[in-house]
């Protein structure tokens, strides 16, 4: 990979990376998480709630997937009087209805509600996704905090990446720089490989005394 030299070329071009892979992202991990605990699954999780409430969730779903915007009234309603897990997955297949729609403010509204009713096994991601969102709709400060309210350590790699998307949003390059070198030593230490698009982010912000990223991976490789 080539790195790029001239300050304002590197935040060019992350920028218009964020700009243009930042929706399938954060469409990515909404529907992979809808997808993690669905109709079929629900046996095999421990959700104390009954066979009916889980098929009501299912039966929501294909009404989304065939009716669209024309049946959020009644996922809204469903979602409204389930502050559970079950609530938090049809507002998942709600948010990614809306953000499919470029509903972003409405999007962030319900992701706010899946986090809150998620519990431990959907909250830190459904989080992380928001802050996304947040920033898209350029309430920077909001989306740092929401990173920011992430404490779980299994997510701490991610959430260093989210905080770097975020920054440079912002235009913050120095913030953005740090979060993302930070999110490469996680990999270091866990001994994560670094996919191709933080070592792009990072190299294309690198500072001088840095090592560039795709270095760093073909190093890890090697050990």
């Amino acid at each position: 990979m080539d790195v790029l030299t001239d300050d304002h070329e590197r935040e060019e071009v992350v920028k218009k990376w964020w700009h243009e892979y930042w929706k399938p992202i954060a469409l990515g991990v909404v529907i992979a998480l809808g997808g993690l605990i669905g109709f079929r699954q629900y046996q095999s999780y421990e959700l104390g709630k009954s066979q009916e409430q889980a098929l009501a969730v299912y039966q929501l779903q294909e009404k989304l997937n065939a009716q669209g915007l024309d049946a959020i009234s009644d996922a809204q309603k469903f979602i409204a009087e389930n502050d559970n897990v079950y609530g938090a997955l049809v507002a998942l297949d709600v948010a990614t209805l809306q953000m499919t729609e470029d509903k972003f403010t409405d999007a962030a509204a319900t992701l706010e509600k899946a986090a809150s009713s998620g519990g431990d096994l959907l909250k830190p991601a459904v989080t992380l996704t928001l802050a996304r969102l947040q920033a898209q709709n350029q309430e920077y400060d909001k989306a740092v905090n929401t990173a920011n309210s992430v404490i779980s350590e299994a997510y701490a790699l991610e959430k260093s990446e989210v905080l770097g998307d975020i920054y440079m949003a912002s235009g913050d390059r120095q913030k953005a720089h740090d979060a993302y070198k930070n999110a490469i030593e996680l990999c270091k230490s866990k001994k994560l490989p670094i996919n191709g698009i933080l070592q792009m982010k990072f190299d294309n912000l690198i500072a001088a005394g840095d090592t560039p990223a795709f270095r760093e991976m073909s190093a890890l490789q090697q050990q």
